[in-house]
Parts: C-alpha cells; sequence; structure tokens
C-alpha cells in the first residue's frame, strides 16, 4: 500500500503549483482592479489559494522524503 501512495504521490508531484499560480494571477489582478473594497477582498481570496497551494507542496515533499 505505501509503494502505491509513494507512486501517486510522484505523480502529483507538480499538482499544487496549480493554486499558487492561480493565487499568483489572481493577486496580480486584483492589485489593479479599481473599487477598493474589491481589490482587498480579491487579494485576501489569492493570499489563500498560494498559501494553501505553498503548504500542500511542503507537505508532499516532506512526506517523500520519508521512506
Amino acid at each position: 500500500m505505501m509503494g502505491t501512495m509513494q507512486e501517486c504521490m510522484k505523480g502529483c508531484r507538480w499538482c499544487p503549483l496549480i493554486p499558487m499560480i492561480l493565487g499568483i494571477v489572481f493577486f496580480l489582478l486584483g492589485y489593479y482592479f479599481n473599487a477598493e473594497i474589491i481589490r482587498v477582498l480579491w487579494m485576501i481570496c489569492s493570499g489563500i489559494m498560494i498559501f494553501m497551494g505553498f503548504l500542500c507542496l511542503t507537505m508532499m515533499n516532506i512526506m517523500m522524503r520519508k521512506k
């Protein structure tokens, strides 16, 4: 079971980059919005996505190192 899990983790290694990339794009788009409230809300949501992607990437790297 553990071998199957590690093979799956190798295949999904780049999946955490998707929310990080989307978060960065949303962050940059939110910076250029005119309405201040929408800009703040958009930047908060994009920050959460970036944090989730970074956390997932970190956890996957930690799990891959423990063999």
